[in-house]
């Protein structure tokens, strides 16, 4: 069993941004995720009824590993539907097992094969029990200099109750809200994706959309996903 040490890696801005300045004759870095809520966009396989109806919504994500072991990291999701969630009976968050500690260097990506499933039964306004669960797999990470786990692609297998639905999970690291306050009410504002923010913002050479559902920055296209600058 892996010894459970946090990798905290973070940075404020990728090497996209910053193409000039990432060599990329250097070795890759070790395979990681950016440390804290993901915005995740999905897109529907398969299914129908309320369960087929999600756009996208935010994930925590954190990565785990034993410094100097050069075993593979773990890696652990907690999506924002479950994160209120009391049932102590079974796990919020979904676990998972990198298969090498260093990107592949043909695709320069990150693979966790399987992760366990998230589930959460969720207590309703009219008192009812909402069985909610995630079941993520075919995780790749991008795991290049431009791109250090700021984005990666997922299938998910979502089910309320006995409601199932299949999504690819796109994530983008970090979540941002794309909306401003006006007279003390929350306004969509997509201009807000690309602006600089206090702390942590979204690498201005990813392609961001906002979702309307949820007022969430979302990564365009599949990743590696780059504006190109002509």
């Amino acid at each position: 069993m892996k010894t459970h040490s946090a990798f905290t890696w973070i940075l404020p801005l990728g090497c996209a941004a910053l193409l000039s300045a990432c060599d990329n004759s250097e070795p890759l870095p070790q395979c990681t995720i950016g440390r804290g809520e993901h915005a995740v966009r999905y897109v529907l396989v398969a299914g129908d009824g309320p369960c087929a109806t999600k756009t996208a919504e935010k994930l925590g994500a954190q990565i785990f590993r034993t410094p100097g072991s050069g075993i593979p990291p773990s890696l652990d999701f907690k999506p924002e539907r479950l994160a209120t969630g009391k049932d102590t009976a079974n796990p919020a968050i979904a676990s998972g097992d990198f298969t090498t500690e260093y990107p592949s260097k043909e695709e320069e990506l990150c693979v966790v094969p399987t992760m366990s499933e998230a589930r959460q039964r969720l207590t309703q306004t009219d008192g009812s029990t909402l069985d909610v669960r995630y079941q993520f797999s075919n995780v790749r990470v991008q795991g290049s200099s431009a791109i250090p786990g700021t984005q990666w692609i997922a299938d998910l297998t979502y089910t309320e109750n006995d409601c199932t639905a299949k999504y690819t999970a796109v994530g983008m690291f970090p979540a941002i809200k794309c909306e401003k306050t006006v007279d003390n009410k929350p306004v969509r504002d997509p201009t807000i994706c690309q602006l600089p923010q206090p702390g942590l913002s979204i690498d201005p050479a990813f392609p961001t959309t906002c979702d309307v559902a949820t007022n969430l920055c979302v990564l365009q296209g599949e990743p590696p996903s780059l504006i190109h600058e002509e």
